[in-house]
């Protein structure tokens, strides 16, 4: 069985064949995904897959091992997705504590309490949580503040008032404590961190204030908190009440092309069309790139591409009419705007991108995958259709 193909069982749950296969090859149990660079055990560890978790580890499987993508260990995974037992088979077995990710900068503890990332896989997490701190793991200022442990917080930022300012990685849009708050509608904690002198005006990557993060949420609540505490409205929470006057006399009064430039990738998420061509027009690049992930694979992409990931076909329309790249200004082997709607299904993106010339044979670098394979891959049989003429 060639590494591959065992992945691919573990992935499968087929544990009679993966249990043959490591009896035959122990070798095997060192095998990893040509994707991801994930181990089995990465796999078998998230997905509380107890037989297959046993036997890797039986059979040798490092516990230490960093997955390519993210440089996740399989505790981080077997934290994300609440399974205490694995977890404490892992931490017998010499798993660090203290390993931190490139995605969200989190330790195991932190993918237990912050990462929202399979809940299809989820079994207990509050367990988890328990068995990381009983065992040494120390919580970080993120951590603290999901678990809602006040006296923690206050007991970490007196001597280090600088966690406040702690960003969280790439795949969480660079977030602070108060903005980690602020998006888990954690009321008391954001108060507390405002108190303990969390900068109100501290910007996601995507440019976002706060208070910009409250109302693009649609939580009143949480935002009257914020400007009782004294945050100010801004360009970012005019972009996000979408009212293009008021957008307009933001933007007039003097803002940043840089700033511009990372709410224009929130817009195109967010398919706030009519601020497109304002945000342009102060600066913003169009073919600007934003780290992001495409599935599980860190992409630098544009605002095409995440307007086409999400179906936006109006904002898609305002930033090809503006000079977007069809590509996505891609590099070779970097998944053009075309997969990324492909592989969401969204059918009439995919018309407007093909009818603009985009290329339906571009490959991308991870799979060497077409749009029509990442549309057949997610079961989009009407868009791998049209994308076969």
């Amino acid at each position: 069985m060639s590494p591959g193909e065992f992945i691919e069982q573990i992935v499968s749950h087929a544990t009679e064949a993966v249990m043959a296969a490591l009896a035959a090859e122990p070798a095997l149990a060192h095998s990893r995904d040509p994707q991801l660079g994930s181990t089995g055990l990465h796999f078998a560890a998230h997905r509380g897959f107890r037989r297959i978790t046993r036997a890797l580890l039986t059979a040798g499987a490092d516990v230490r091992a960093r997955e390519a993508a993210s440089d996740t260990t399989p505790l981080h995974w077997a934290a994300e997705g609440g399974h205490p037992e694995i977890c404490g088979w892992l931490v017998e077995r010499g798993a660090e504590l203290e390993a931190r990710d490139s995605w969200f900068g989190l330790t195991p503890l932190g993918w237990a309490t912050v990462v929202d990332w399979a809940p299809q896989y989820r079994e207990d997490r509050p367990a988890t949580v328990q068995l990381l701190r009983e065992v040494g793991a120390e919580d970080d200022i993120f951590s603290a503040v999901i678990r809602g442990d006040v006296a923690q917080v206050r007991e970490m930022v007196a001597p280090r008032p600088e966690l406040l300012a702690r960003r969280l990685g790439f795949a969480a849009a660079g977030r602070t404590p108060l903005h980690l708050a602020v998006a888990r509608r954690l009321a008391t904690m954001a108060g507390l961190l405002i108190d303990l002198g969390a900068d109100l005006g501290a910007r996601t990557a995507d440019g976002l204030t706060a208070l910009a993060l409250a109302r693009a949420r649609g939580d009143s609540e949480m935002a009257a908190i914020l400007r009782v505490h004294g945050a100010d409205e801004d360009v970012s929470s005019a972009l996000v009440s979408e009212d293009p006057a008021l957008l307009a006399g933001r933007l007039a009064a003097g803002v940043s092309a840089e700033l511009c430039g990372q709410l224009l990738g929130h817009a195109a998420e967010a398919g706030l069309v009519d601020a497109i061509g304002p945000l342009l027009r102060h600066g913003a690049q169009v073919d600007a790139r934003t780290r992001q992930l495409v599935g599980e694979l860190p992409a630098d992409v544009t605002a095409l591409h995440r307007a086409a990931a999400r179906g936006h076909v109006a904002t898609v329309r305002a930033l090809l009419a503006a000079g977007a790249d069809v590509a996505g200004g891609a590099r070779v082997g970097v998944p053009t705007p075309l997969h990324v709607a492909a592989g969401a299904g969204e059918l009439e993106t995919v018309r407007l991108l093909l009818a603009a010339g985009a290329d339906r044979k571009a490959r991308d670098a991870g799979t060497g995958a077409t749009p029509r394979s990442w549309a057949e891959h997610g079961g989009h049989d009407e868009v791998a259709a049209l994308l076969d003429g």
